[in-house]
C-alpha cells in the first residue's frame, strides 16, 4: 500500500497539475458573472414578454414616465423599438449565453474546447442580434463587435498558452 502511495507521489511530482494563470482566472470570473446575469435577464424578458407589451401600450405608464424622463419623445421611440423585438430573440440569446457559460467553464478547467464553444456562441450572438434586433432598433453593432473581439482575443492568448 505504501509503495503505491510513493509511486503516486512521484507521478504527481513529475507531472504536476497545470496551474490556471491569474489573468485567465480573472477573465473567467468576469465572464461567469456576465453570462449568468445575461442569461437571467434574457429568460426574464422571455417570460415577461406579454406583460411588458401590455405595460408598454398603457397610457398610464407613459403618463407616469413623463415625470421621470426629460425627453419623453426619445423614450417613446426607444420603447417602441424594444417592444418590436420578437420574443424568440430573448430565448435564443439566453441559450447562447448558457453555451458561453459552458465554454468558460471548460476554459476554467483548462480545456481547449471551451475556447471554441465560447467563441462560437459569442459570434452567434452577434449574428442573432444583427439579424433580429438591429433591423428593428437601428442600434449600432460596433460596440458589441469590438467587445466580442477583445474577449475572444483575451481567451485566444490563453488558448495558445495555458489551455490543453
Amino acid at each position: 500500500m505504501e509503495e503505491f502511495t510513493d509511486n503516486q507521489n512521484i507521478d504527481s511530482f513529475e507531472n504536476p497539475e497545470p496551474q490556471r494563470p491569474n489573468g485567465l482566472t480573472i477573465a473567467c470570473v468576469l465572464s461567469f458573472i456576465n453570462a449568468g446575469l445575461q442569461f437571467i435577464s434574457n429568460i426574464f424578458s422571455y417570460l415577461a414578454y406579454n406583460v411588458m407589451h401590455e405595460v408598454g401600450q398603457s397610457e398610464e405608464y407613459y403618463e407616469m414616465m413623463e415625470k421621470f424622463m426629460p425627453d419623453m419623445e426619445q423614450f417613446e421611440t426607444v420603447m417602441e423599438a424594444q417592444l418590436a423585438v420578437p420574443r424568440i430573440s430573448y430565448i435564443l440569446t439566453a441559450l447562447l449565453f448558457a453555451a458561453s457559460f459552458v465554454g468558460v467553464l471548460y476554459m476554467w478547467r483548462l480545456q481547449k474546447k471551451g475556447f471554441h464553444i465560447y467563441a462560437i456562441s459569442q459570434i452567434l450572438m452577434l449574428i442573432v442580434t444583427a439579424l433580429i434586433v438591429v433591423p428593428i432598433t437601428g442600434d449600432s453593432m460596433m460596440g458589441a463587435v469590438v467587445m466580442t473581439a477583445i474577449w475572444i482575443g483575451i481567451y485566444y492568448i490563453y488558448y495558445k498558452k495555458a489551455l490543453q
